[in-house]
């Protein structure tokens, strides 16, 4: 089972003083329930750097993190891009999910929201939104691929 972390979620996940929204996700990885699926390549360079892309690294050793090169997913990142129906600015986010098989994304992004749900692009399960840890239920049905 895995999930994505947001660039705009990943400071609070991180961070040293465990936030409240985060402890059921640092409680699924540490049992080994789960696994994050992130790139470090593409856009996510961009929103992923210095300390939380060592952090993250550090999840990948472990075995609680899976590292998608950003070439397998450019193609249909790409295709989202030019897809009128994408209200978000985050297509490399969905089309890591579409590549995956992620199917629960934690975020605080409205349009991401939107997009992640919507099933023209997330499909065959839908998309789920952790939006905080009253959405604890959803680590139980993540899915993925890797």
């Amino acid at each position: 089972m895995c999930m994505i972390i947001d660039a705009n979620r990943l400071g609070v996940f991180l961070s040293d003083q465990m936030a409240e929204d985060a402890k059921p996700i640092h409680g699924w990885l540490n049992k080994g329930w789960g696994n994050l699926v992130y790139s470090t390549g593409g856009a996510f360079a961009d929103e992923i750097c210095g300390r939380s892309r060592k952090k993250l690294a550090g999840y990948a050793q472990a075995g609680r993190a899976t590292v998608i090169p950003a070439g397998e997913f450019e193609e249909d990142e790409q295709q989202l891009r030019d897809n009128e129906a994408v209200r978000s600015d985050d297509p490399h986010v969905l089309a890591l999910a579409r590549l995956s098989g992620a199917r629960v994304l934690y975020t605080g992004d409205h349009a991401l929201t939107q997009d992640f749900k919507d099933k023209q692009l997330i499909d065959k399960p839908r998309g789920k939104v952790y939006s905080s840890a009253k959405n604890a239920n959803l680590l139980t049905q993540s899915t993925c691929k890797t």
